[in-house]
């Protein structure tokens, strides 16, 4: 949906606008009133936001614990890949509304665990646990975060928590909600959903639990109406706390108001949580959540690690797959690593057995991926196995770069010094460069193939995902540095020899996403490599730089791989800058094969016509 700013005082644009939004974040049921009913009551919420040009503010009770059924429903006991994407989501969702609205959007997500976690056998310190580890899960903008602790004191425990809540804000007794359950349907339905879930998620591994099953269902019940009272008081709670708050839900409703169900899977408008599911990647690179049962049934998946905590299924094409191991590198989504298990004695598989386009996804997800343990005879199968992912760029020296040190290098690559950051064909040959527009020169894709593997620790290559340094820096910044274009020379080699000008932020040619287009400068005797610009002033110069130095070389950005012999590496050249580290003489044999891969034709501005663009008046 095209997103257009709109003037605050106008406050029927922003309504609509919003409202436009808002429906894209409904889970809707066959009742459902939306349209006819719960348009009207958010839009009177609204009005008392966007009248005193405030944030427009929404409370979402939820996230509360993952369900303790690891057996058939969840991984285990922490947040993974299915709360990742819902915050990632509805966070995204506020971030949208900020670009209409100038004042934004906040969202209070208010962890509800403690309100039931007893009734389900789930510990404090592992509530603790789950919730820790969710607040640290994402860097998010416009999201915050509350729970019972906030209101009452946690001091004497859950129950006590629990105790206050229920003697405060409760106005039904055990005699009233099982009226309530006979008289009303809507009641009955919600208490049976809840007796089910309470008996399937409850481990009953407390001595004092009932032993059949019979009896099992009996006890679910009685938690079932304990569950109906605290939800009764909680309420009542957020409705004292936050009376104008817009009230979203993850259970089912008719959306008529003052609580709207909400999905938070994209694409999936299902009441589904990531608390009771496991997220799948399905071969159409789609992420759609089911109980971990019913995943682990899915023919050809292989299990994606983080920290070695399970956090998704991905599906493919290939039984290969479910020989290798898969590890996200540096968390949240900076390379993955992907490892063939096969032992000692086998021949290793050729890496062409691999879906390339499943490859190729999570290239585009991660920024890069390692291959590890697979075949490549020579560098004519890496060509072949390379051109699944674009054409190869034909140098005067062929389509593989081999990069090793020389006894006389003409410039620092082909010696033992550092690299300094960049992206692949920054600075291309004249005979390379064509058109002058940066996408029919520069590689989207590239590969490096360890022919033979430095020392350790030496000769590393250095990948920085631009990506993260964006989000680091903050969207104020990254509209500053839109107006700052940096000019890049060095002498010829078998690349440069010629002035190129780059915007420091550009757009992705296939995504349109913003990308960092930053280069590092390099004082080597072998080959300098130079830096300017006539977008600032030069001491204001200096401090960009200074500050981009500084994001780059974060650790939250910056991966030094050590190579193994046989590693291939795919790296998404729009994203992702890359160098390397100083070796000494143990590395001279290190020889990499370099396959750089344009993708097919792609129409996009020429540098030229951005630069025109740039306001050199502006200044970070």
């Amino acid at each position: 949906m095209t997103i257009v700013h709109i003037e605050t005082k106008n406050h029927q644009l922003v309504v609509s606008q919003f409202v436009k939004l808002f429906r894209q974040l409904l889970a809707k049921a066959k009742n459902d009133c939306f349209e006819t009913k719960g348009k009207t009551f958010l839009t009177e919420q609204l009005m008392y936001f966007i009248r005193r040009s405030q944030p427009i503010e929404m409370i979402l009770p939820g996230f509360p614990c993952k369900s303790p059924n690891t057996n058939s429903k969840v991984f285990g006991y922490l947040p993974d890949r299915g709360e990742e994407i819902a915050l990632e989501y509805l966070d995204n969702f506020c971030e949208q509304v900020r670009k209409f609205y100038a004042p934004g959007c906040k969202l209070i997500i208010f962890s509800d665990g403690t309100t039931f976690s007893d009734l389900i056998g789930v510990s404090e310190e592992t509530q603790d646990k789950y919730n820790t580890t969710l607040k640290n899960l994402i860097k998010v903008r416009h999201i915050s975060w509350e729970c019972l602790d906030s209101f009452f004191s946690s001091q004497n425990g859950y129950d006590a928590l629990r105790e206050q809540l229920m003697s405060q804000y409760c106005s039904l007794d055990k005699q009233q909600v099982e009226a309530q359950i006979q008289n009303d349907e809507q009641i009955r339905q919600t208490y049976q959903g809840l007796k089910n879930f309470l008996f399937q998620d409850n481990p009953w591994t407390n001595s004092n639990y009932p032993k059949t099953k019979k009896t099992r269902l009996k006890q679910s019940g009685e938690f079932a109406k304990i569950m109906i009272q605290r939800n009764d008081a909680l309420t009542k709670l957020l409705s004292e706390k936050f009376p104008h708050h817009i009230r979203l839900s993850v259970h089912g409703h008719n959306n008529s108001g003052p609580k709207f169900a909400v999905h938070v899977l994209p694409n999936d408008y299902r009441c589904i949580t990531p608390w009771h599911n496991v997220v799948v990647k399905t071969s159409d690179n789609q992420e759609i959540m089911m109980k971990k049962e019913e995943a682990e049934k899915l023919p050809l998946t292989a299990l994606v690690k983080r920290h070695q905590q399970p956090w998704y299924f991905l599906q493919s094409t290939e039984e290969i797959w479910s020989e290798c191991e898969l590890e996200i590198i540096n968390p949240p989504k900076t390379g993955i690593r992907i490892t063939y298990k096969g032992n000692d004695n086998q021949q290793k598989p050729d890496c062409s057995r691999l879906n390339s386009k499943t490859l190729q996804n999570l290239c585009l997800e991660y920024g890069f991926v390692v291959l590890r343990g697979f075949q490549v005879d020579s560098k004519e199968h890496l060509v072949e196995f390379s051109s699944l992912f674009g054409k190869p760029v034909i140098w005067d020296f062929g389509p593989v770069h081999t990069i090793r040190p020389k006894e006389r290098p003409d410039g620092y690559i082909a010696s033992r010094e550092a690299v300094p950051l960049h992206w692949d064909l920054s600075m291309p040959p004249s005979y390379l460069e064509t058109s002058g527009r940066y996408e029919d020169f520069t590689p989207q894709f590239f590969i490096l193939y360890c022919h033979k593997a430095p020392a350790n620790g030496e000769g590393q290559t250095t990948v920085v995902d631009g990506r993260r340094v964006l989000e680091n820096a903050g969207s104020t910044k990254v509209e500053a540095w839109k107006q700052i274009e940096i000019d890049y020379f060095t002498k010829l080699t078998y690349y440069g020899g010629k002035k190129h000008s780059y915007p420091l932020i550009m757009q992705h040619p296939i995504t349109g996403e913003d990308i960092l287009r930053y280069q590092e400068a390099s004082s080597s005797k072998l080959q300098t490599f130079e830096l300017s610009s006539q977008s600032l002033p030069q001491q204001d110069f200096q401090q960009l730089i200074t500050e981009l130095q500084a994001k780059v070389y974060d650790d939250s950005c910056l991966i030094c791989h050590d190579w193994q012999q046989g590693d291939l590496l795919l790296i998404e050249n729009h994203y992702m800058l890359h160098g390397r580290t100083a070796a000494s003489d143990l590395t001279d044999d290190r020889e990499l094969w370099r396959v750089q891969l344009l993708p097919h034709s792609l129409p996009q501005k020429s540098i030229s016509d951005i630069s025109k663009k740039l306001d050199s008046n502006k200044v970070a």
